[in-house]
């Protein structure tokens, strides 16, 4: 039986299959999620997971490592057809979104699956399981941006400590300190979000008080350095990763006091505006009018709204409040006369 002692040992050491662990190193991570067990007791955790065939033990007395034991052979693993499309779509759509390692050797799985889906020619399940691959595409909204770069090596501790709740140290670069010193922070990570072109982790750190301060955001192209702290701050049961997404508007940049808008839409060429499919807010309302409709939405204004406005400006005219209409329309008009005084 598998208690959560165990667990704990093997998704740390699954976040590296092929690694050779030292007995103080695991220990040290059941002790970190189990405070009360002491050396002998940690010790015995290890043996089961010996004896269960689970860990196989290099050495003896202080110089013991261990390794973790696949479940057999890659080349037996033969997942259903169904599930090895599954398998392959969640690899193809689900990059950085699973933990580098999971117990079950789910690369296993992954080589295993792409054999089943080669195996016939002939099989008419086999051939729409194939072609389903090409069928299903995730693209971002707007302009396609190339994301920027970040190391294998720093998704990897990220990964690693988001899942087995470790702290970390982070040198970290605003964009707008480019000439200062970067600035460390010792935090817990609690999340991450992949927005568009860019992948950010949410984390909290200590106050002087002892008690972890509030959720902030850091980018992870602006990480200069990650180092994994080990058992250095407890994760609190208090985030909620959708209420800091969808509540706290977090991830709207600069969001203000939500408030009712009230837009002019215009369709041309009988073309109905997507305003009509996707809704800014859940008391959305539409009055049709000739040329189009106006739109009555509650929302939050934010950097993120202005922009799509700003886009959809030759169909969209804001209408109220009063500070927005003049916002956007002193944008556009900026725009304009910058164009009209720079003409090619």
């Amino acid at each position: 039986m598998i208690s959560p002692e165990h667990q704990a040992v093997l998704d740390a050491m699954a976040q590296h299959p092929n690694r050779v662990w030292p007995s103080t190193e695991l220990k040290k991570i059941i002790r970190g999620r189990f405070p009360e067990f002491q050396d002998r007791k940690a010790r015995r955790v290890l043996e089961h997971l010996e004896n269960e065939r689970l860990l196989e033990r290099e050495g003896e007395g202080p110089a013991t490592r261990w390794k973790l034991l696949a479940k057999g052979p890659k080349d037996a693993i033969r997942p259903s057809v169904d599930l090895a499309l599954a398998l392959l779509k969640l690899r193809q759509l689900a990059k950085h979104h699973l933990p580098n390692g999971v117990i079950g050797d789910l690369e296993g799985y992954f080589e295993g699956a792409a054999r089943v889906l080669h195996e016939s020619a002939f099989d008419t399940r086999l051939e729409n399981a194939r072609a389903w691959m090409g069928k299903t595409a995730r693209l971002d909204p707007g302009y396609p941006l190339i994301p920027p770069d970040v190391s294998e090596s720093m998704f990897e501790t990220i990964w690693a400590a988001l899942y087995r709740d470790e702290s970390l140290h982070i040198h970290y670069r605003k964009a707008d300190q480019d000439a200062a010193e970067p600035k460390e922070h010792k935090v817990l990570p609690y999340a991450i979000v992949e927005k568009g072109p860019f992948w950010y982790l949410v984390v909290r750190g200590k106050r002087s008080s002892g008690k972890q301060g509030e959720a902030f955001l850091l980018r992870f192209d602006r990480i200069l350095e990650v180092r994994n702290l080990g058992y250095e701050l407890a994760r609190e049961d208090d985030f909620n990763l959708d209420a800091f997404i969808k509540k706290e508007k977090v991830l709207e940049w600069f969001p203000e006091v939500p408030e009712q808008i009230v837009l002019r839409v215009r369709e041309t060429r009988a073309i109905p505006s997507q305003f009509r499919a996707v809704k800014l807010a859940a008391d959305q309302a539409i009055e049709e009018e000739e040329g189009g409709f106006t739109l009555t939405a509650t929302v939050t204004p934010s950097v993120a709204l202005k922009n799509l406005l700003l886009e959809r400006s030759p169909f969209v005219e804001v209408l109220a409040p009063r500070h927005l209409r003049e916002e956007i329309g002193g944008l556009l008009l900026a725009a304009a006369q910058r164009y009209a005084a720079n003409p090619l």
